[in-house]
């Protein structure tokens, strides 16, 4: 019994996941998943960083708005650089 409540609570965990990966990258409020602004002048290498790891590579393709999706999903506190 408890393996099949496990599962029907996995599979609505996935389900819901799916669907909001599918949804419009507007969809995530930028202003409350990522209040804080690191800093207003990166270095080169920061900007580099930013440039692939950041929130806007992320949500521009579907694998980074999964990438996003499986962070909320953990719990993570920071989503992105």
């Amino acid at each position: 019994m408890l393996q099949g409540m496990l599962q029907r609570t996995c599979l609505a965990v996935v389900s819901t996941a799916q669907t909001l990966i599918v949804r419009d990258k507007h969809a995530f409020n930028r202003a409350v998943l990522k209040p804080k602004v690191r800093c207003h002048f990166p270095k080169p290498m920061e900007v580099k960083r930013i440039n692939v790891h950041g929130w806007n590579a992320r949500m521009s393709t579907p694998e980074g708005r999964r990438v996003l999706m499986n962070r909320i999903l953990k719990g993570r506190h920071n989503l992105s650089h």
